[in-house]
Order: structure tokens, then C-alpha cells, then sequence
């Protein structure tokens, strides 16, 4: 599994507001600029981040995008999935189209096990962890 770069950049603009005093709103082209993302792709991220309540936006004069909540309760896992959507390592792990050779694979157990150590650690990390606040 590869992070995604669209995830490369969320992580890098998320960590940069949550260095800033809770609640400050933040224009999506002056953080492009700040986080050296393109405005254009950081338009999308930041989008997909306030349909799942990490960010609120607002628009007009004071408007902008703020963190949802405190850094301390957003994890890892939920940004991941937030920009890049729920993953599996393998395609046999789909709940949506479970694999035929299922009940004859000898390595479907290990990775629904790889899958939950990394779920598991993602969402151990939070945004207050990666920013380095306290």
C-alpha cells in the first residue's frame, strides 16, 4: 500500500492548522501557499475533509475553512479514509465482492491481519501527535 499524494498533502495542510490557535479560519489559496500544495488539488482535499466534520468551511469575508474539532480527537485513520476513502491491502478484504477462493486461501487471514495492525495504528496517531502539540 502507497499513501496517496492527495493524503502527502492533506496531512501537510491539517498539520499546519492544527499549529494554528484553534478556530482560525483559513482561505484555501493561502494555505496552498503556506503547505506547498497546489491550490487547485487542495480545493478537492479540503472538501472532502468538511463532508466528514474534520473541517467546517464558511464561506464569505470571515469565511474559510477551521478544524472540525480538537487535533487531540482527529486520527490518522479518519483523514486517510476521508481523502482516499476505505482501503484494503488486498481485494480479497472487500466486503462489497468477497473473494471466491476465499475458504481455500492461505493468506487471506494474514492480510485481514496486516489490515488491522495498520487500521489500528493509523488511528493510534492523531493530528495533535503528527503537529507535535500538546
Amino acid at each position: 500500500m502507497k499513501i496517496t499524494r492527495a493524503c502527502d498533502y492533506t496531512i501537510r495542510a491539517l498539520v499546519f492548522m492544527a499549529r494554528q490557535p484553534l478556530g482560525t479560519a483559513f482561505m484555501r489559496s493561502d494555505l496552498a501557499k503556506k503547505c506547498s500544495v497546489p491550490d487547485s488539488f487542495l480545493g478537492k482535499i479540503l472538501q472532502s475533509l468538511a463532508k466528514s466534520d474534520i473541517l467546517t468551511s464558511e464561506r464569505g469575508k470571515k469565511g474559510g475553512f477551521r478544524l472540525g474539532m480538537d487535533p487531540r480527537k482527529i486520527n490518522m485513520y479518519d483523514v486517510v479514509v476521508a481523502v482516499d476513502g476505505p482501503f484494503n491491502i488486498n481485494n480479497c478484504l472487500d466486503g462489497n465482492d468477497p473473494c471466491c477462493l476465499m475458504k481455500d486461501c492461505n493468506a487471506h487471514d494474514m492480510w485481514r491481519d496486516v489490515q488491522d495492525a495498520l487500521t489500528s495504528q493509523l488511528k493510534k496517531y492523531t493530528l495533535a501527535d503528527i503537529a507535535k502539540i500538546k
